[in-house]
């Protein structure tokens, strides 16, 4: 009996657009240690706050969406001393006090070794939490028709058979809010979501979607990566979206920078220094809230009007054919350039030598286990107190 020759296994790597791909952008030794070694960090300070947020965010519109909207706002949030997360929330508390909201997120990410760096981190993430609850949630929750919708698709490796690489597709997923068209035209007019997604895409037609996704941070300078990334992030979930059965036509993505709601000291002095720069795109546009950034203070109180802070948060950008190929196109390099380290790697190249040291964030490094012998984290200043930059962001 003739048997078939086994056939060479097929490998299709899996790329998460946040996890993977957007953390190799940001640094790629850090990448490499963190995903490849599996070596998780041992303080996931800044991890913490952006999944809390998310869980508050998604266990607050699960509530609104079980009372089919008779959750009203502003949701309660009882100002008081924050205890051990293991221990039961403070009793009396009304069941949607936002820690009660809260505290079973914290369970779930203390079970994964997930926990806020300080008393005082916990706190502002709380305040936040709060700030986004009530200032976006009457507007937000009633246009989403699908929450927490994970997308999936694949796509060629630039120059695989030429080089080489491990396999010729990648497979590429992420998790993303929909708002569809019917949503938004039945929405108030005066709700500020959809404003502002009108603002930005006058003239929508026929039937479309809106993708949203949640930033654990402040705005962005309009000259850093970081801006253009998180434009890239949105079209490439786009794309991925157009993958997807039954699914619209993507016209926009809204980018949310939570931070902007409830700034904090380190957010106020950044958004001053961007003003005077011309690094922002969004300045004030009352007199108060210009005078009250000129002559804040550090530790002083900042009353920021709430028009000011929601045009902060919010980023509509819009969507087509050809922003959309230009992000999968950078995206697509990215993978490639992923691919072409674990290649030389893999031929006996120490990580040291493939995995490149090239992050310029400080905070990035500062919370980083493997700055100690990185000449990337001297690079960028290695500034005394560089660890209370996460905290400070937070």
């Amino acid at each position: 009996m003739l048997l078939a020759r086994k056939r060479p296994e097929r490998l299709v790597p899996e790329y998460s657009l946040t996890g993977d791909l957007l953390s190799f952008r940001r640094c790629a030794r850090q990448y490499r240690y963190q995903n490849g070694s599996s070596l998780p960090p041992s303080r996931p300070v800044q991890l913490w706050y952006g999944e809390f947020i998310h869980g508050v965010l998604e266990n607050a519109y699960r509530l609104w969406e079980s009372s089919e909207g008779a959750l009203t706002f502003p949701l309660p949030y009882e100002r008081i001393t924050l205890t051990d997360p293991i221990a039961e929330p403070p009793a009396g508390l009304s069941p949607h006090d936002v820690r009660n909201l809260g505290w079973p997120v914290e369970q779930a990410l203390l079970h994964q070794n997930k926990r806020a760096r300080s008393r005082a981190a916990r706190s502002a993430a709380y305040r936040r939490a709060e700030a986004t609850l009530n200032m976006l949630g009457p507007y937000l929750f009633p246009l989403i028709a699908q929450a927490e919708e994970r997308v999936l698709g694949t796509r060629a490796v630039p120059n695989a058979g030429a080089e080489q690489f491990r396999a010729e597709r990648y497979a590429l997923h992420g998790v993303i809010d929909v708002l569809t068209e019917i949503e938004l035209t039945e929405a108030a007019t005066d709700n500020l979501i959809r404003h502002a997604v009108q603002e930005q895409c006058p003239g929508l037609t026929g039937e479309f979607e809106v993708i949203v996704d949640y930033k654990g941070s402040r705005r962005p300078r309009v000259d850093s990566s970081e801006w253009q990334d998180g434009a890239w992030q949105v079209q490439t979930y786009a794309w991925l979206r157009h993958q997807q059965r039954r699914s619209r036509r993507v016209a926009a993505g809204i980018l949310i920078y939570i931070n902007e709601l409830a700034p904090g000291d380190a957010d106020i002095g950044l958004i001053r220094t961007d003003m005077n720069l011309g690094r922002t795109d969004v300045e004030p546009t009352r007199d108060s809230d210009r005078r009250m950034l000129e002559n804040w203070r550090p530790g002083s109180r900042a009353d920021l009007s709430a028009d000011f802070r929601f045009a902060r948060a919010i980023r509509v950008i819009p969507v087509d054919e050809e922003s959309i190929a230009e992000a999968t196109s950078a995206f697509d390099e990215t993978v490639a350039n992923i691919e072409r380290r674990v290649k030389l790697e893999a031929e006996a190249v120490s990580i040291l030598q493939t995995w490149n040291d090239d992050c310029d964030d400080r905070k990035t490094c500062a919370a980083c286990d493997f700055r100690y012998f990185c000449d990337g984290y001297l690079r960028n200043g290695n500034p005394a107190g560089a660890e209370d930059l996460i905290e400070d962001e937070i």
